[in-house]
């Protein structure tokens, strides 16, 4: 590859990379073309990049970025994995296609400019989503304003029955004690 080729391709990739913070870095390698497709499509579908890159090229790349820490650890084929909401979304669906493709290896990743092993990033997977953390604050919120709002409609509600049954003790005739308490 001629000198030129890798100074366009080291721009594209810190165009690309140079401000990301958070990536994965996986080995994909054996996987037929239908899988490949598939799991690219997958990966799509939930925002989520795939880009295969050469080692040398990408340290050059990212030397001065968060991801140098990455991408000195890099050795063999190597595949890079950015975007999604956060770097849970990404360890979410390698954990769905880990089992599926024989050739998809977990390497390590950078979350917000650290270092993870592939053990920690597994452990992602297993943390809510950005999404799912802002419902479970938001239910927790609406939690007791509801609480309270049945409360005073429950009671307004009790209320009513009983106006509704004197009404209709009066309109049939009968009498009604009344009680001091």
């Amino acid at each position: 590859m001629s000198k030129l080729v890798k100074e366009y391709m080291t721009q594209e990739l810190r165009r690309r990379y140079g401000s990301l913070d958070s990536a994965v870095w996986v080995e994909f390698i054996g996987c037929d073309g239908i899988t490949t497709n598939q799991f690219r499509r997958s990966l799509r579908e939930k925002q989520i990049r795939l880009e295969v890159v050469r080692n040398r090229i990408f340290r050059r790349a990212v030397a001065e970025g968060p991801l140098a820490p990455l991408a000195e650890r890099m050795a063999g084929p190597s595949a890079i994995l950015t975007g999604g909401e956060s770097v849970v979304d990404i360890a979410k669906a390698l954990e769905e296609w880990l089992p599926k493709i024989e050739g998809l290896k977990l390497k390590g990743a950078v979350l917000e400019g650290e270092l993870l092993d592939e053990q920690t990033v597994q452990r992602l997977s297993k943390m809510p989503t950005k999404k799912e953390l802002q419902a479970k604050i938001a239910g927790c919120i609406a939690s007791p304003a509801a609480r309270v709002a049945g409360a005073i409609a429950s009671g307004g509600s009790r209320v009513a029955a009983c106006v509704k049954t004197l009404i209709e003790k009066l309109e049939k005739g009968e009498t009604i004690a009344a009680t001091s308490g």
